[in-house]
C-alpha cells in the first residue's frame, strides 16, 4: 500500500513518516514565498464518523484480498453494550482494530490525490496543505465538500493557518481558521522552530518529569529505576529531540539536573560530576542507561533529519524549497565534535551512528577523570559484558528477579564507584573501607557459601529446564584427588560426554587484582583458569567447564558460551528466544543481591540492651 498512499498519506506503512512530515513542513515554511500560506486541517471525531460504505468500496478497489474479512466486520452495524444500554456502531473502523488506520487512509486517499497544492501531506486524519492562497482555498473547499460526503466534518475551530505577517487573507473559509505566526508552527506534536511553542513544549516535559520523580519515590528502588530509564527520562522527550531544534535549549540542562536528582533519590547515592557522567552512559559502556538529554539532542535531530531526507524530497517534489537550516547548522557542529564528516553517503538514519562518537568521548572523559586504582577497576568491571544485565531485568518476585532497595543501592554504588558505607572494622577484625571491598572478599562471611549455592542452583535448574538431568556435587569423578565439582549432567552434553561444572566468584576490586588486569573481565578469566587447573585430573570421559563470575557481573568467555547454549536449548522447549537473556539476568540479579548481603554481614551490630 505504500506506493498507493505515499508520499501524501504518511500514517500507514511509511517508515519515518511522522518525522519526515515534520521536517518537510519546516523546510516549506522556511522557504515559503510571501504569497503562499500553509493550513492544518482538523476533522471532528474523524475515525468514528467515516462512512463504512466508502470504506468497504476502498478496500474492494485497493485490497480485494481482505475484502471478505472487512465485509464480515463492517457490512452490518455492531451492537455495543454499556451496562444496561446498547449502542449501534454504524460508522468508522472499530476502535482497537489493527487495520483501522489502513482502512481510514485508503478511504481518504482519493481526496488527498485530488488536491493540487504543492505541499499536501496527511498523517491519518491530520492534513496539511501549502501553496498560493487561492490554490489552498480551493483545496480546503474540496476537502470540506468531499469530506462531508464521506462523513467527515471540518472542525474549523481547531484548523490553523500560517502565513507571513503582511499577507492578507481574503477567502471566507480561511478567515475562520486560527491565524498563527510562522515561528509558532507545530505539527504532529513537535514545534517546528525555536520560540515560545518550543519553550512551552519543554516546560510541559519538565513538569511531567518532576511529577513522575515525586511518584517514583513511592515505589521500590528497582521498579523506579526501570521506569525512569525506560519511560520517564530520554524516551519521554525522544520525539521532541528528533523533530524539534532543541540542541541549545536551556531546558535540556534542567531536565538532566532533575534526572540526576532522581537517580540520587532512588538509589540513595550521592553522585559526583564524573559519576553522573558515567551514569548517563549506555549500560554496555558501564553506565546506568539513563541518558543525558543534553548529549542526545544533537544526534537525535541529525538522525531524524538525515534518515528522512529522501521522504522529504518526495513530499516537497512540487515545492521550491531550501534545505533545512537547522540541519545545515547542526551538521558542522557534529563534524567538529567527531573530527570529520560522516563517512556514510547517503547519511545514516540510525541514531546510534550519530550518537556513538559522543558516547565514546564521554566514556574517555570518565576514564581520564578516574584518579584511583579502585575507580579505574570499578569502571572496567562495569564495562564488561553482562555486568549490567541486572539493570535490564524486570523486578518479578515470582521469578527471583526482585532486588531490595539496599541491594539496588549497593549495585549502583559498586558500578559507579560511589562510597558504600562508613569505614569500619569487619567482624573478622579487618578494616573495611568506604567502598566495602573487604566485605566482598572476607573468607569468614557466611554469605559466600549461600551465594555459591544460589548461583549453582540457577545453573542446575537451567539444565533441568532444558530437559537435561543433573547431579549436584557428584562423588567419584576423580579417583586421584576425589574432588567434587558443583554439578554434572547425567546425559551427554557434547561429543558423547557429560559436562561437569564448578562455580566461583572473584572480586575484581580486590587490591591484588586492580593493577594487574587492566581489561574488562580479566579477573573472571583468571578465576576460570584456576578452576581448570584444579580439575585438570578429571578423566577425559568428562567435559569440564569453569563458571567464573565477577562481583559486578562479568562472566568468563567459555562460561558465557555455555550459558548462551543452555538458553538456546531452553528456547527450543519454551518457544521463547529470550531464554538466554533471562538466564544471564537471573545470574546477575543473584550476584547483586548477595553483594548487599555480604556488605551487611561485615558490620558488627552492638546489642542495644547491653
Amino acid at each position: 500500500m505504500v506506493p498507493v498512499l505515499g508520499p501524501r498519506q504518511l500514517g500507514v506503512g511509511v517508515a519515518g513518516g511522522c518525522e519526515g512530515a515534520i521536517h518537510a513542513a519546516r523546510c516549506y515554511l522556511e522557504s515559503m514565498p510571501e504569497d503562499h500560506i500553509m493550513v492544518k486541517l482538523d476533522f471532528s471525531n474523524a475515525f468514528n464518523c467515516l462512512h463504512r460504505h466508502d470504506m468497504l468500496l476502498s478496500v474492494q478497489r485497493n485490497l480485494p484480498d481482505i475484502y471478505a474479512y472487512c465485509y464480515a466486520a463492517y457490512a452490518h452495524p455492531t451492537q455495543l453494550f454499556h451496562g444496561q444500554y446498547s449502542i449501534m456502531s454504524e460508522e468508522g473502523p472499530q476502535q482497537g482494530d489493527p487495520i483501522g488506520p489502513l482502512l481510514f487512509s485508503m478511504t481518504i486517499e482519493p481526496l488527498l490525490t485530488s488536491l493540487t497544492s504543492c505541499l499536501t501531506l496527511g498523517y491519518l486524519d491530520d492534513l496539511t496543505i501549502g501553496d498560493r492562497q487561492h490554490t489552498v482555498a480551493a483545496d480546503v473547499q474540496r476537502v470540506k465538500e468531499i469530506g462531508e460526503n464521506m462523513g467527515l466534518t471540518l472542525n474549523v475551530g481547531k484548523c490553523e493557518l500560517f502565513c507571513h505577517p503582511n499577507t492578507s487573507i481574503t477567502d471566507p473559509l480561511l478567515l475562520s481558521f486560527t491565524r498563527r505566526n510562522l515561528k509558532d508552527a507545530s505539527l504532529l506534536g513537535a514545534p517546528l522552530f525555536i520560540g515560545p511553542e518550543l519553550d512551552d513544549a519543554w516546560s510541559t516535559r519538565l513538569a511531567d518529569l518532576r511529577r513522575a520523580v515525586e511518584r517514583l519515590s513511592l515505589l521500590g528502588a528497582q521498579d523506579a529505576l526501570v521506569l525512569l530509564r525506560a519511560s520517564f527520562s530520554a524516551p519521554r522527550v525522544q520525539h521532541l529531540m528528533r523533530c524539534s531544534p532543541s540542541v541549545d535549549h536551556p531546558a535540556l540542562s534542567e531536565f538532566d539536573r532533575i534526572l540526576r536528582s532522581a537517580i540520587c533519590k532512588i538509589t540513595n547515592c550521592d553522585l559526583s560530576e564524573n559519576q553522573w557522567l558515567q551514569a548517563g552512559l549506555p549500560i554496555r559502556d558501564g553506565g546506568l542507561g539513563i541518558r543525558r538529554v543534553s548529549s542526545l539532542a544533537l544526534p537525535a535531530f541529525l538522525a531524524s533529519a538525515a534518515g528522512s531526507l529522501s521522504l522529504q524530497d518526495a513530499i516537497l517534489a512540487q515545492a521550491d524549497t531550501k534545505p533545512d537550516s537547522y540541519f545545515a547548522l547542526y551538521l558542522p557542529r557534529w563534524e567538529a565534535a567527531v573530527g570529520g564528516p560522516p563517512p556514510d553517503r547517503p547519511l545514516s538514519g540510525k541514531q546510534s551512528f550519530w550518537d556513538r562518537p559522543g558516547v565514546l568521548s564521554d566514556k574517555a572523559t570518565v576514564e581520564s577523570n578516574l584518579s584511583t586504582e579502585h575507580g579505574k577497576a570499578s569502571f572496567l568491571a562495569a564495562s564488561a559484558p553482562h555486568s549490567g544485565d541486572w539493570l535490564l531485568s524486570l523486578p518479578i518476585t515470582a521469578c527471583g528477579l526482585r532486588l531490595e532497595d539496599d541491594a539496588v543501592r549497593t549495585a549502583v554504588a559498586l558500578r559507579l564507584g560511589v562510597s558504600l558505607c562508613v569505614p569500619h572494622i569487619c567482624h573478622c577484625g579487618a578494616q573495611v573501607d568506604a567502598f566495602g571491598v573487604h566485605s566482598l572478599i572476607c573468607k569468614h562471611a557466611a554469605g559466600r557459601i549461600s551465594r555459591h549455592q544460589a548461583i549453582n542452583d540457577v545453573i542446575a535448574r537451567a539444565f533441568v529446564t532444558a530437559d537435561i538431568p543433573v547431579s549436584k556435587e557428584p562423588t567419584g569423578l576423580s579417583i586421584k584427588d576425589n574432588k567434587r565439582p558443583d554439578g554434572l549432567t547425567l546425559l551427554p552434553w557434547r561429543e558423547g560426554k557429560p559436562l561437569a561444572w564448578d562455580v566461583t566468584v572473584i572480586c575484581p576490586l580486590a587490591q591484588s587484582y586492580v593493577t594487574k588486569y587492566p581489561t574488562p573481565g580479566a579477573a573472571a578469566e583468571l578465576a576460570a583458569s584456576r578452576k581448570s587447573d584444579k580439575y585438570a585430573n578429571l578423566p577425559n570421559s568428562y567435559l569440564f567447564e569453569p563458571i567464573a563470575l565477577e562481583n559486578l557481573g562479568a562472566i568468563n568467555e567459555s562460561a558465557t558460551s555455555l550459558i548462551s547454549e543452555l538458553g538456546r536449548k531452553i528456547s527450543v522447549k519454551s518457544n521463547d528466544s529470550r531464554e538466554s537473556i533471562f538466564l544471564f539476568q537471573r545470574l546477575s540479579v543473584t550476584l547483586q543481591r548477595f553483594n548487599s548481603i555480604l556488605l551487611r554481614e561485615s558490620f558488627v551490630v552492638e546489642d542495644p540492651n547491653k
